[in-house]
């Protein structure tokens, strides 16, 4: 049965795998670090990388970006088929076959209920690591609730690499400290006829004890620290100067700084919007905001199942770390990351951030929703009330159900990776990029060899990004060493536009710096101190010809950020060029790109303002009132929109 599942789940993921660079988060890096065994962005997650790599290397007829999101999908559906082996040993067998059967039958619908919820089916699709956290996660369940003889180490063999894999399995620590604990009290078996728990094993796996009872740690430990040290591989790999190096850990400082995040966050899921300080409020909305993420994986009947069954689980006669690993686990990895990450519950990125995160959750409320089932028919109630019980739970969880829409036609990263490099020139310097713009450039300069002469200026302000800095491009700064990220930054705008031409993706980047927008870059104007001209107004009109607009091209129809956000790079595009036209008094073509930029992100206040700046100039106030409220009510916070407002209310009335 568990091949079953394994091959069916593989079938649906690959069904709606994702083709080529996905929008989703950090996969353009992580296609480019697994093809060319690099280091990938902090702490580096060495153990998927490596993992990535080698089965890459089994593919080599399908392009890097397919490969990667393949592996994804093997990894996400072998955790299904390790879930339902590790429920079926934590549920075992009980005095008849009867109820033998029915412990499979609760293994089965939790595993597949697990291999549904949303953030699995998701991140199934795309090159992501969380996949494969998710499958060492539930490796560990396995083992530690199997027979096998060594399982302790074997279970802390796997922690230890998983910690390679994705940090957040520092949450597993519980069942572990608890496995240890319980074998101090005994390491007999536990009774299953008298005083036991039925459903449970009647000789649990051997301790990791000696007959005395004093610890014997010391195996365990070197197993984790073998584990552990797939590290090894970030500084002994960044020694060689591979292409793809984020921190060059080649030495015990960068290492750390890579490993800790300093340079990307540190604790903190986002630099700006997490904040590592809580108040009252904040804890009420981070536990209502996972309550609510959890009601969208699971639905409300899974949830309230899935809280039944952790209460299940505190029942006296359960091993220990049965009893309470699965509950405390559940805790941190739910609220507990919830809190910590305290994202503000408003901001349109929160969701996005944390759902991957909800992956590992889902597996242990998959273990809560199965006790669930258990607990339910030993209830003292005729077989057709429970079984008529238990066929409602799931069918009211199947008819909410909500499965993500398939990404096998998603071309929107690998369209704009290619438009962008459409709109620069030969040797361009693109300034300090977002992370989607660098990720997909990046992949695409690696995996395909595509624009190796741009070079993508960004993490600059750090010393190991200065240093690559100099090994990859050493003509653009002058020969001399720079003393302060201020000082080299004075050289980009005084020394370097001269050797290359500058241009960013987000106009705001350039400061006090004039630029004209060229299609979905804007060049940097430093030297010549000019805003635009027709001709490359004109330019623009002609990449957004050329640009391939693959799929739906609305914001509003996607409900994922990412892929929402990248399609509102256009949008942006198209305003600010309206806004070069408006300059030079071409009114038509001002408003033209307005709406074309409204057609795309159907919420872009900034387009409206725009336009009813128009309106206004033609004294047209009703209509720059009009666009002026739409635009308020996309951004009810921008003071500059209501002072616009009431300027154009006043010259209504007079």
């Amino acid at each position: 049965m568990a091949v079953f599942l394994f091959l069916i789940f593989f079938c649906f993921y690959l069904s709606g795998l994702c083709g080529t660079i996905p929008s989703y988060r950090d996969s353009g890096d992580l296609i480019a670090t697994a093809a060319t065994l690099g280091i990938a962005h902090p702490p580096g997650y060495p153990g998927y990388i490596i993992a990535a790599h080698l089965f890459g290397r089994l593919l080599p007829w399908a392009t890097w970006a397919y490969r990667v999101n393949m592996f994804s999908a093997l990894c996400a559906a072998a955790s299904v088929a390790v879930l339902y082996a590790a429920l079926r040993c934590l549920f075992r067998p009980g005095l008849t076959e009867q109820r033998s059967e029915f412990y499979e039958i609760v293994a089965l619908t939790a595993a597949i209920f697990y291999g549904l919820t949303p953030a699995v089916v998701t991140l199934a699709r795309v090159a992501e690591m969380y996949s494969l956290s998710a499958l060492i996660a539930a490796a560990i369940l396995l083992v530690l609730f199997s027979d096998l003889p060594n399982r302790f180490s074997l279970a802390c063999f796997l922690l230890g690499f998983g910690l390679g894999v994705h940090p957040t399995l520092i949450f597993l620590t519980p069942l572990f400290v608890l496995e240890y604990l319980s074998g101090r009290e005994s390491k007999e078996s536990l009774p299953l006829k008298k005083g036991g728990q039925e459903g449970f094993s009647a000789n649990p796996p051997q301790s990791p004890f000696s007959k005395g009872g004093s610890p014997l740690l010391v195996t365990p430990m070197l197993f984790f620290l073998l584990g552990l040290s797939v590290y090894l591989f970030l500084p002994i790999r960044a020694a060689q100067a591979p292409a793809q190096n984020w921190g060059n850990p080649s030495h015990w400082r960068n290492f750390w700084r890579v490993v800790t995040r300093a340079d990307y966050g540190g604790l903190k899921l986002h630099p700006e919007q997490s904040q590592l300080a809580w108040s009252f409020e904040d804890l009420q909305s981070q536990l209502s905001l996972f309550f609510e993420s959890l009601k969208q994986e699971w639905t409300l009947a899974g949830v309230l199942a899935g809280a039944f069954g952790c209460i299940g689980f505190l029942r006296k006669g359960r091993p220990g770390a049965v009893r309470w690993g699965i509950p405390v686990v559940l805790l941190l990895l739910g609220p507990g990351f919830f809190v910590l990450s305290n994202l503000p519950r408003t901001e349109a990125t929160t969701p996005a951030i944390l759902q991957p995160y909800l992956v590992m959750v889902n597996i242990f409320w998959a273990l809560a929703v199965a006790m669930a089932l258990a607990e339910l028919w030993k209830m003292p109630w005729g077989p057709s009330l429970k079984g008529g019980l238990t066929a409602a739970l799931v069918g009211f969880m199947i008819f909410q159900y909500g499965l993500p829409p398939s990404q096998r036609h998603d071309f929107y990263t690998y369209d704009y990776g290619r438009n962008l490099m459409r709109s620069l020139p030969r040797r361009a310097v693109l300034y300090d990029p977002d992370d989607p713009t660098a990720f997909t450039l990046r992949s695409l300069q690696l995996t395909e060899g595509r624009r190796t002469d741009i070079l993508l200026l960004n993490f600059f302000r750090t010393r190991w990004g200065y240093e690559q800095l100099l090994r990859d491009a050493p003509d653009l700064l002058p020969p001399r060493p720079m003393s302060s990220a201020q000082e080299l930054e004075q050289q980009l705008w005084s020394y370097s536009v001269r050797v290359r031409p500058f241009y960013v993706e987000l106009p705001q980047k350039l400061g006090p710096i004039p630029y004209h927008a060229e299609g979905l870059v804007y060049a940097a104007d430093a030297l010549s101190k000019k805003t635009s001209t027709e001709e490359t107004r004109l330019r623009s009109e002609h990449l957004f010809a050329l640009y391939p607009e693959r799929g739906d091209f609305v914001t509003t129809v996607h409900p994922d950020f990412f892929t929402s956000h990248l399609i509102g790079y256009y949008a942006a595009a198209h305003s600010n060029l309206g806004i070069e036209y408006a300059a030079q008094g071409q009114w038509d073509q001002a408003v033209n790109q307005y709406k074309e930029a409204l057609v795309i992100d159907p919420l872009l206040a900034a387009a409206y303002n725009n336009w009813a700046i128009v309106e206004f100039n033609h004294r047209k106030y009703a209509d720059a009132v009009r666009l002026y409220r739409k635009a308020i009510d996309l951004s009810p916070q921008n003071e500059a929109l209501r002072q616009n407002l009431k300027l154009a209310q006043n010259m209504l009335q007079n």
